[in-house]
């Protein structure tokens, strides 16, 4: 069976091909036909076809070998041993009669059920073009034949699967022809148009699932459900949302919801019918899930109680759409667009929001509020805020806890967790901000006064391009800063010189810290001078202490010399001079001491290194003579008498003038040359020997040690002339025994004494 019908069908192929000639087709027993309109058809002709002038009868019953002639035509009858014009004449098997009622058509099988009578040998020819294809190159034409019908009245003609349920369906009667330039009569002598020939079937019944898409793609814009025969889709109805029908598909948009699905019911046009099972259904219903853009909440952003908030969602990138065309929601409520940026992992979306104290948020991607097809939705955890912690630090002194007006303090910010920082912002009005080597600095306005909470920015670093310096939510610090001008405690040595006088009248700057020696007729020339306009406005304003103590050279302290004061400094202020009053003397000691106020709350001082605050001082000496001469008053407890007679001499006193070798502080030294007049023995001794109280002039040395301002004791030895009477000798009433003692005038006399007094001058 297969073998003939290919026979069959390259038969008609190569006879179709093989001529341009005109065809003309008349079915067996029928009519005679006026074949060409003018001249003549040369015969002969045979097997029972009967030629009169341009009119052909068919044979009654045509044979295999004679039912397809080709005649000349001509002129006249004289013409034809000379014409080349020809004509096709085609005996046809009998015109069936198709039941197009009872037809039905199978696309997606390629199969087509005919109900009839003579279908033998009927061929039936196909055109159309899948719905959504090319015609050049996708365009399904052919043509096959019904070679043993399956019962007296039905046959099974195979068709090219995949054609449209509106494909262009002709019969061809057994043994003929079609195409260009074929003519078709049938019985009566009528000619046949194409119309004629048209086979619309009673059903068409498809087998393959209508919808062939597993989902709906609203990632790149409208979603499109593919649909195998969208022609015999007559209406589509999507529910709330919208669809239409377009060319091999179903276009879907407005779909509304999140993680929607959309349920397509198809309507099919009259006379089809889908297949399920054994029953034939008129609609086709189907539930598609819709495919969203892939949405991702950056982790990181998604916070929680946190005021005008940003947060970063990427979008996948095979998403087509513009975020910035979308309308974003946050828990229903829209949000702007801030930023954009693209990334080979994706589009990044900054969203800026009014914040949220909801423990999730539901982020949602609208194409608009007319489309309202959601391309895209997300929902996350939210993670609470951050609290920043700053330490303000002024480079070389420590922390403070104020925000200083007059110089920069570098600034540290932690916080308490979270996958981002905090960034300082700056304050109009309060502060500003700078950046240097990697430091943030502050530095209130000069202007500005009170307290301030300092402001900070939250930012994700690993956020791509842009979008790692926008601040995703502002901040304050929960604790509020002085705004005050930052005094740093600098060097006195650089504010304050001691300046005096050398022996040619020249100033000359003394060295604190180092002894200095100033000549006795300069000793007015010293003075203090306190520089201010040295002090820079980045130190800011000092407080100090001045004093200036003269101390004599028996310790004492020249009370008309001392200053002791204390300075308030500002920047750039005029120089002082503060000179050292008094008459000084010789070996006064000049002791200046500058230091500064210890006030933590106007200086800012570290935390870690307390040593102290900058001070200085210096010292200085008023030169004076070698030697020192001068008188005192002696008070000899007791003196040993080391000449015969010898004996203790019990309360003495006298003056003494005392020649001392100065040392270089005007200190005398401890054994010096002494001379002067004395009482010795005011009160009679108890012994034999009788010493008389007697006035007595000494000379001798003496080792004195200082015990207070002219106050010392020491111990002496001295020769004296004695002016005195005899000493005598107790005779206990003995008359033999001589009452006079021999002795000399002259007599060595040593022992301790306590001395006052130190009326003399320097040589």
């Amino acid at each position: 069976m297969h073998r003939a019908r290919a026979l069959v069908l390259g038969c008609l192929l190569v006879a179709g091909a093989a001529t341009a000639a005109p065809v003309v087709q008349l079915p067996e027993g029928g009519r005679a036909v006026e074949v060409i309109p003018k001249g003549v058809l040369c015969g002969p002709v045979r097997g029972g076809w009967v030629l009169e002038g341009r009119t052909l009868k068919p044979p009654t019953r045509a044979e295999e070998n004679s039912r397809t002639l080709e005649l000349k035509v001509a002129d006249d009858e004289a013409g034809c041993a000379t014409a080349t014009d020809t004509v096709v004449v085609v005996a046809t098997g009998p015109f069936p009669r198709i039941d197009s009622a009872s037809t039905t058509f199978y696309p997606d099988d390629g199969r087509l059920e005919l109900k009839g009578t003579g279908l033998k040998n009927v061929a039936i020819a196909w055109s159309g073009t899948p719905r959504g294809e090319d015609p050049k190159t996708a365009s399904l034409d052919g043509e096959d034949a019904c070679l043993e019908p399956n019962a007296p009245n039905e046959c099974a003609v195979p068709l090219t699967p995949g054609l449209p349920t509106d494909a262009t369906l002709s019969w061809v009667p057994p043994y003929g022809r079609r195409g260009a330039g074929v003519s078709t009569y049938d019985a009566n002598g009528r000619f046949l148009d194409d119309e004629y020939f048209r086979l619309r079937p009673g059903r068409t019944v498809l087998t393959r699932p209508l919808v062939q898409s597993s989902g709906v793609d609203l990632s790149k814009g409208p979603g499109y459900a593919s649909v195998t025969h969208s022609e015999a889709v007559a209406s589509v109805d999507c529910g709330t949302a919208r669809c239409e029908v377009t060319e091999g598909a179903v276009s879907i948009r407005n779909v509304p919801g999140l993680n929607p699905t959309v349920t397509l019911r198809l309507r099919l046009v009259p006379r089809v019918f889908f297949a399920k099972g054994d029953a034939l259904e008129t609609s086709v219903t189907e539930t598609l899930p819709v495919l969203a853009c892939p949405l991702t909440a950056v982790e990181g952003t998604v916070l929680r109680d946190a005021e005008d908030s940003g947060l970063v969602m990427r979008l996948d990138p095979a998403c087509a759409h513009d975020p910035r065309g979308l309308m974003w929601t946050v828990n229903g409520a829209r949000v702007r667009v801030e930023r954009v940026v693209k990334a080979q992992d994706g589009t990044y979306v900054l969203l800026r929001t009014s914040g949220t104290n909801e423990p999730q948020v539901t982020v949602t991607a609208i194409t608009s509020r007319v489309d309202g097809t959601v391309v895209a939705s997300e929902t996350a955890d939210t993670k609470p805020v951050p609290d920043p912690r700053a330490t303000l630090e002024l480079p070389g002194h420590g922390t403070i806890d104020f925000v200083p007006t007059n110089r920069p303090a570098e600034v540290t910010v932690a916080s308490n967790g979270g996958l981002g920082r905090f960034v300082l912002r700056p304050l109009g009005g309060a502060y500003t901000v700078t950046t240097r080597e990697s430091a943030t600095l502050i530095q209130g306005e000069a202007t500005a006064g009170g307290f301030v909470s300092l402001r900070f920015g939250y930012r994700l670093p690993t956020l791509p391009a842009e979008l790692a310096t926008s601040d995703l939510f502002l901040t304050n610090e929960r604790v509020q800063r002085a705004v005050r001008e930052a005094s740093v405690p600098t060097n006195v040595e650089n504010l304050v010189e001691f300046i005096c006088a050398d022996k040619e009248g020249n100033d000359e700057k003394l060295t604190p810290s180092r002894p200095h020696r100033v000549d006795y007729a300069m000793r007015n020339t010293c003075r203090v001078i306190i520089h201010r306009e040295r002090l820079t406005p980045e130190e800011g304003n000092q407080e100090i202490t001045l004093r200036i103590t003269v101390t004599k050279s028996d310790n004492s302290t020249r009370g008309e010399s001392s200053v002791d004061q204390r300075l308030f400094l500002r920047p750039k202020g005029e120089v002082r001079v503060i000179p050292v009053q008094g008459n000084l003397g010789q070996y006064d000691r000049i002791l200046v001491q500058v230091a500064h106020v210890a006030d933590e709350s106007r200086y800012a001082l570290s935390t870690v290194d307390r040593t102290g605050l900058p001070s200085a001082q210096w010292t200085a000496i008023v030169r004076g003579g070698m030697f020192r001469l001068y008188t005192m008053a002696t008070i000899p407890a007791g003196l040993y008498r080391a000449t015969q007679p010898t004996g203790q001499l019990a309360i003495n006193f006298g003056v003494l003038s005392r020649l001392a070798l100065l040392n270089n502080e005007g200190q005398e030294r401890l054994l010096g040359i002494e001379l002067g007049l004395m009482g010795l023995g005011l009160v009679p001794q108890s012994g034999d020997i009788q010493f008389p109280p007697t006035l007595a002039a000494v000379l001798g040395l003496g080792l004195r040690v200082p015990i207070g301002p002219g106050a010392a004791v020491g111990a002496q030895a001295w020769i004296a002339r004695e002016f005195r009477g005899d000493i005598t000798r107790r005779t206990n009433g003995d008359p033999n025994t001589d009452t006079v003692v021999p002795s000399s005038k002259w007599s060595f006399i040593f022992g301790p004494s306590i001395s006052v007094g130190n009326v003399g001058f320097n040589l």
